[in-house]
């Protein structure tokens, strides 16, 4: 009966919001027509607008919006496509978003007619971006050699060949290949044109409106529609530095947010990297409100593979959850089990009786999984003997051992279930902020007309001069280029140094040199690595000679002696790396924060001037995130052991029938004769000098990569940042730069007129008051939210 109560009173609270949204919406339309608004243009009022309207109809619907936030590769797209169920978004091995994509989930949709609707802001987007494009590449500028996928794409703009965006797409195939060019297109853009920041103009996301397989038995009290972000990579350099407000956005209004985890890439240095590459997002959403589901996990196959209790502790200190969060927000998966069963079960329950396995690509998809070592030909004949019940089997247990059901069941069903409290207070939070904003810039421009027409002239005057010293800042601020000279000398000293430690580790291969672990300088972990690498030199070498060749009578066993020398310095490698990532930043920490420190120096006598005039905090602070340098992996697969064949005389004992004197009579007998006969032996031969030279030049190679990956976050990151930090300093002045334009305007205008406009700003100011002091009241009403 008390459920009975709460649901009746929430459902009253969810009305009384959305009748209080819908006035304070109105109330903004009002200060439009006044000419009152957040922005320098009208533009600005605009996304003011469209910015509550979805706002106000993820209430109406009660929309958990939930982010999903993956590196590259991790299976992102196949695990959103598992929890739908079926092929929703595209698969490719070249990376795909680039640009975040609303979904949302509805409820008795048909899977065969999703709609991608595109708003007319970000059409206008991509045929600005399509046109600076087309003059970029008409210019000669080539696509890069490992962007090769992106040809086509680019020949068909260059040509405007493409054909115009619509509105509307519906369809699988058409949402496919309608998301596949935006994508693409940004990826392009992105590399063809560094300065322009396309993706930080996203105003409204393109909306992928889908039907789904699973139930997620939300219930019916507070249950919410599932709409789900689908963000680029964090780790994605051309394109994470320039997501800026738009994936920022995204999170700061989600209710969840999910990180997706990839179990192949969770070695020594992965999990570590996870809180860079979210940088300062994972401050925004906060703990309580993450989730992470570590993919692939079906290869965990030996013991010793990293554990399910070590995956969950490496993952849990990395993202800062508590141990109890911990066991209710992480989770295994194996998406592509969970997309594969779920497929086929559908196309089973739609066909019902007219299923066919032979003529279900699903089905062969399952049996290709279930027999890797079958060809198309044995698969064809898999399926032909294939019934469907047998297959329904095989795809039931292929979603309860992806564990997306367990997903799907437990944790999003729990979080829509108490997604009523949680979006009603995010709507909360937003139209207080916009309808603070507006009482702020109305008070303000009231105040300007109090001070007078020649106050206000003085103050515009002072601003302008503002805004242009700002603009010369901005243009005098350092190109990427810049930036990475100030840190090549920094960059250079890292990798020498880096060189340095890992060559010497190679180099205790050397005959001699196996107890040779102290030198003099250098890291202090590293020191430690090497007498860590001592004590399994000391149990490969016990029973070997002082040389540097050793032989093997079997290939076998001379490749697993070289596997074990290239394992053993492998492992301590990947420790110097994981050691050298955390020195380096510590170093790359220090100079940016001289570099911020300078940019900010620059422009704090003007913001204290421009706060002062405005009578405002100054609330714009430059905060890159820190490099996330990504390790990867350094190959212990060498080249196989070198086959030695020696060849030498040897007396051999054979018998032979002669005739011989036997008894004053010659007869034939057999007899020992010793011949020489040449013997031919092959050995295996593992080199510790030959080995030392693969692993050279293995290291250098991740090493040069490592390098490569400081230099995209000097030239795209940090550049990135400062060009986003003086954007946000140019937004702030034209902001009031807009108020008392308004205000001067305003007193050029006749007696009565003046009287009627302060009027109508001192009504909409009480009245937007009035709608705050309701808000408060709302948000006591408020349930706490369900944890």
């Amino acid at each position: 009966m008390s459920t009975d109560v709460e649901d009746k009173d929430l459902g009253e609270l969810h009305q009384d919001l959305i009748r209080a949204f819908e006035r304070i919406r109105g109330l903004a339309d009002n200060a439009e027509l006044l000419g009152v608004h957040r922005g320098a243009t009208a533009h600005d009022a605009q996304f003011l607008r469209v910015s509550l309207e979805a706002q106000l109809e993820s209430v109406r619907n009660l929309e958990l919006i939930m982010p999903i936030v993956a590196p590259m590769k991790a299976g992102k797209s196949t695990l959103v496509n598992a929890i739908v169920g079926y092929q929703l978004l595209p698969a490719r091995a070249n990376p795909m978003t680039t640009l975040p994509t609303k979904i949302v989930l509805v409820e008795g949709m048909d899977l065969n007619k999703p709609q991608l609707y595109l708003p007319e802001s970000l059409r206008r987007l991509f045929q600005t971006l399509e046109t600076q494009v087309r003059a970029v590449m008409l210019a000669r500028w080539p696509v890069p050699r490992e962007h090769g996928y992106l040809d086509e794409l680019a020949t068909l703009l260059k040509a405007d060949a493409l054909a115009p965006l619509q509105e509307w797409y519906e369809g699988t195939a058409e949402v496919h290949a309608v998301l596949a060019r935006l994508n693409d297109e940004m990826r392009l853009a992105a590399l063809a044109i560094g300065d322009e920041d396309f993706l930080g103009g996203v105003r409204e996301l393109p909306e992928l409106r889908t039907g789904h397989v699973h139930s997620f038995a939300a219930g019916a009290g507070t249950g919410g529609r599932l709409v789900i972000i689908d963000t680029p990579g964090p780790n994605e350099y051309a394109i994470a530095a320039r997501l800026g407000p738009a994936l920022e956005r995204q999170l700061a209004e989600s209710h969840v947010v999910l990180v997706v985890l990839d179990y192949t890439q969770m070695g020594g240095e992965a999990a570590a990297d996870i809180r860079n590459r979210l940088g300062r997002h994972l401050e925004i959403i906060g703990t309580s409100r993450l989730y992470a589901v570590v993919n692939k996990v079906d290869a965990r196959k030996t013991k010793d593979d990293l554990s399910k209790a070590d995956t969950r502790e490496a993952v849990r200190h990395s993202l800062g959850l508590t141990a109890e969060q911990a066991d209710r927000q992480l989770f295994e998966a194996v998406a592509n089990w969970g997309l594969l069963g779920s497929r086929v079960l559908a196309e089973i329950d739609a066909a019902g009786e007219r299923f066919a396995p032979s003529d279900s690509e699903a089905a062969r998809s399952v049996l290709r999984e279930l027999y890797p070592l079958d060809d198309d030909e044995e698969l064809t004949e898999r399926l032909a003997e294939t019934d469907t019940e047998s297959l329904r089997i095989d795809a039931r247990r292929f979603l309860r051992k992806s564990h997306v059901a367990e997903l799907v069941d437990t944790a999003i069903a729990r979080l829509r279930r108490g997604a009523a409290p949680a979006v009603m207070s995010a709507g909360i939070k937003r139209f207080e902020a916009a309808a603070g904003e507006l009482a702020e810039l109305i008070a303000l421009e009231r105040s300007a007309a109090d001070r007078g027409s020649e106050i206000v002239a003085q103050q515009l005057a002072a601003l302008e001069s503002e805004i242009a010293l700002l603009q010369g800042h901005r243009d005098a601020r350092p190109s990427p280029e810049q930036l990475q000279r100030r840190f090549q000398a920094e960059l250079t000293t890292f990798v020498r140094e880096l060189e340095g430690h890992g060559q010497h580790i190679i180099r205790m291969l050397e005959v001699g040199r196996e107890q040779q672990h102290e030198a003099s300088g250098g890291w202090e972990p590293v020191r430690a690595i090497r007498r860590g690498l001592t004590g399994l030199f000391d149990k490969l070498f016990h029973d070997k000679p002082q040389s540097d060749e050793h032989s093997f009578p079997t290939e076998d066993g001379a490749n697993r002696f070289k596997d074990q020398l290239a394992g053993a310095v492998t492992e301590q490698l990947h420790q110097l790396l994981d050691v050298a990532r955390y020195h380096f930043e510590k170093r790359v920490g220090r100079l940016t924060a001289t570099i911020v420190a300078e940019q900010e120096s620059k422009v704090r006598e003007l913001i204290e001037r421009a706060a002062e005039t405005l009578s405002s905090a100054f609330d714009v602070k430059l905060q890159p995130p820190p490099p996330a340098v990504v390790n990867g992996k350094l190959s212990s697969r060498l080249e196989g052991a070198r086959a030695r064949t020696t060849t030498h005389e040897q007396e051999v004992e054979t018998i032979e029938r002669r005739r011989v004197w036997y008894k004053l009579w010659i007869g034939k007998r057999d007899v020992k004769v010793k011949t020489k006969k040449t013997v031919s032996v092959t050995t295996y031969v593992v080199s510790r000098s030959d080995v030392m030279r693969q692993l050279s030049a293995a290291f250098s190679t991740q090493v040069k990569g490592m390098e490569v990956q400081l230099t995209r976050y000097v030239g795209t990151t940090l550049s990135a940042e400062l060009s986003a930090y003086y954007q946000g300093l140019d937004d702030y002045l034209k902001r009031y730069h807009g108020a008392l334009t308004r205000s001067q305007r305003a007193g050029e205008r006749d007696e009565a007129q003046q009287r009627e406009r302060r009027d109508a700003l001192t009504k909409l100011e009480a009245s937007l008051q009035q709608e705050l002091d309701g808000l408060l009241e709302y948000r006591e009403r408020l349930p706490q939210t369900p944890e």
